[in-house]
């Protein structure tokens, strides 16, 4: 079978999209050696990207072919005209994952992946010719499309009940979480196995040596990215885009309530780019007299996030809505404690592992952030839960649920 798959979104920098798109498909090209997959883009500016891409290919079926297209002009003209068909442009393939680009093959099957429908619920947080975009574009995969990927029971409920796709087409496919996000620079911490002997107990001795220069080397790695960001530590951090979806007002005005009632000694740290609407978020920083307890890392590589969530005391994370909160799950898998919203997609990926708020109640989620911070027993509890409640989401299982969908088309 020949799988055509839309990497529009690589030339970005990976948020949840890209981490999609990159890790199911290294995980797909690590089990399936029956299928040839043909990576396609649209994309004028940045085609040069598309050849950074780390892609593991043990069993080389995979080719690339990144089109010096512009990539919102086909977008918008695909939606519109239909014209010209799919195939006409890229290799004739059995199916499609599209992505970005919604346009109906002529024989191929199509599988359509939804992250999720805030252009829908939100429409407050979007630029207009977002919500003109994914309208059309779930139309379009409404009309079309033979299966429809999601990444949570909560997005599949909302994709029924608002664009009217049958239950029956909607596949729930998690995501998983990689294996860089783990507890770093700690004790025991690292994946060297202790039942390697010696013939007696020097061989425990020089294992649990490893572990202790294992973890002081990453320890100083650690350090070192915080100093470039100019963190210092204690500090409470929050990972993903800077916007009002994810309620940043409401933890900037908890995170005053914790500094001024509660006289904490730390630093918020928002890491990620800049969104649409940010410019609110950093009034109210200035608003509430932050400036100099709140630190703006913007983008930061795959390879530094793992560091940065190491460092933070407690993780915060009060969106209003999540098709899935990634985030959550790295935290989690760092043995970071964390405090999320009860709302949306959240309960599923944190289940009993992470501590939950009303994300419209700024002192709720001051009162839990102070739990952790008041209590080491609170955060070392919630650390081992994390980690535990981590191990269930794979890449290698969701390409394992996808790979069966596509045979099953």
């Amino acid at each position: 079978m020949k799988i055509g798959f839309d990497i529009t979104a690589l030339s970005m920098p990976k948020t949840g999209i890209g981490q999609y798109q990159f890790n199911l498909l290294n995980s797909l090209f690590k089990i399936d050696r029956e299928n040839q997959y043909n990576l396609y883009a649209f994309n004028l500016r940045d085609n040069a990207k598309y050849c950074g891409l780390d892609f593991k290919i043990p069993f080389g079926n995979m080719r690339m072919h990144a089109y010096k297209i512009p990539q919102r002009l086909i977008t918008a003209w695909w939606l519109m005209a239909r014209w010209p068909r799919l195939e006409n442009i890229t290799e004739k393939c059995d199916l499609y994952q599209i992505s970005e680009i919604c346009q109906q093959p002529t024989r191929a099957k199509t599988v359509a992946f939804i992250h999720d429908i805030t252009t829908i619920l939100y429409p407050q947080y979007h630029l207009l010719k977002n919500k003109i975009l994914y309208h059309y574009r779930f139309k379009g995969i409404k009309k079309y499309a033979n299966a429809v990927l999601t990444n949570s029971q909560n997005t599949k409920r909302d994709i029924i009940e608002r664009i009217g796709i049958p239950a029956e087409r909607i596949f729930v496919t998690p995501f998983g979480v990689h294996e860089r996000f783990r507890p770093i620079g700690k004790k025991n911490n690292s994946r060297v196995k202790t039942d390697i002997t010696l013939g007696n107990d020097s061989g425990l001795k020089a294992v649990a040596d490893f572990q202790s220069d294992s973890a002081k080397n990453e320890r100083i790695a650690l350090q070192g990215v915080l100093k470039k960001y100019g963190i210092e530590e204690p500090y409470i951090c929050y990972l993903g885009t800077i916007e009002p979806r994810k309620n940043l007002v409401n933890l900037l005005q908890a995170f005053y309530e914790l500094k001024n009632k509660e006289k904490i000694p730390h630093k918020l740290v928002l890491i990620g780019k800049d969104g649409w609407f940010y410019e609110e978020i950093y009034r109210k920083i200035g608003e509430l007299g932050l400036g100099d307890d709140v630190v703006r890392t913007g983008f930061v590589s795959d390879e530094e996030v793992p560091y940065l969530l190491n460092g933070t005391e407690v993780f915060v994370y009060p969106s209003f809505y999540e098709g899935f909160g990634l985030p959550v799950l790295e935290a989690m898998a760092c043995g970071v404690p964390v405090v999320t919203s009860s709302m949306s997609s959240l309960p599923e990926v944190g289940g009993d592992a992470v501590k939950y708020v009303n994300p419209m109640n700024h002192s709720d989620i001051a009162g839990r952030i102070l739990e952790f911070v008041k209590s080491p027993s609170e955060r070392d509890k919630y650390s081992k839960l994390g980690i535990e409640r981590a191990r269930n989401f794979t890449w290698n299982k969701c390409a394992k649920e996808t790979l069966k969908i596509y045979k099953s088309l």
